[in-house]
């Protein structure tokens, strides 16, 4: 698809932007940054307007942050995002026998932009949709709730708000150059409580009791590291076996 149409909104005052930024639109006190990147003081952000800022962006809204319902540590957080990128992956590329993808993500496309807008606004992924023309975009409050992180990530030194951040970044970024995927906890999972499961993880929920993936999604425990930055992760369970 290319370059996205894809507004975030960032007051101008929020970020001091670094003279890399090549040009900053400013439009009704909303700043659009067009360039490959987005450099702050303390956070380096793919742009935007790039399939690799989506992802980042995603993989931010995805998790808990300090001070927000479910942040244990960096470290969780991080893994968090990490195997969220995964399920992404998985869902692209490794979509197991005799499933279909369409079963397992709403989409019978194979490119990263239609499985993580499947199902529109409140589909696969709530608040990241498709809008009338075509284009990625997300609701408000995905939005909002970005340039709060932003903020706060870029005032004093960096701490670790600017480091889940700039790891966010790196992640989608190396992930959208075909570089090393991160570590992932569910590969070799192939049994959950006496039920056979694929391995991998396909997806994940807001870690509460009563929600659940539904139909074959397996639902991994505790004990198995299934429970990560606020989010209860799923596989898959094994039809063959």
């Amino acid at each position: 698809m290319g370059v996205l149409s894809y507004s975030v909104l960032f007051a101008c005052s929020i970020l001091k932007v670094r003279r890399s930024i090549r040009r900053v639109l400013v439009f009704c006190g909303v700043c659009v940054v067009a360039s490959s990147s987005m450099v702050a003081n303390n956070v380096t952000f793919p742009s935007f307007q790039s399939e690799a800022g989506y992802l980042a962006t995603l993989l931010v809204n995805e998790v808990s942050f300090p001070g927000e319902r479910g942040y244990i540590s960096e470290a969780d957080a991080k893994q968090g995002m990490a195997n969220i990128l995964l399920v992404l992956d998985a869902r692209i590329k490794y979509v197991p026998v005799p499933y279909k993808r369409v079963e397992i993500a709403q989409t019978s496309s194979a490119r990263l932009l239609d499985v993580m807008t499947a199902g529109g606004l409140h589909g696969q992924i709530e608040g990241f949709y498709r809008d009338a023309s075509g284009a990625a975009v997300v609701v408000p409050r995905i939005q909002q709730r970005m340039t709060y992180l932003m903020k706060i990530a870029e005032d004093g030194a960096p701490g670790r708000f600017a480091s889940l951040l700039n790891y966010a970044g790196s992640i989608a970024s190396g992930y959208i150059a075909h570089l090393n995927r991160p570590e992932n906890l569910f590969i070799d999972l192939r049994q959950v409580h006496g039920t056979p499961v694929t391995g991998r993880a396909y997806s994940w929920m807001t870690d509460r009791h009563n929600f659940h993936s539904g139909g074959n999604f397996v639902r991994i425990p505790n004990d198995q590291n299934g429970s990560l930055a606020g989010n209860r992760f799923f596989t898959l369970k094994d039809l063959n076996r």
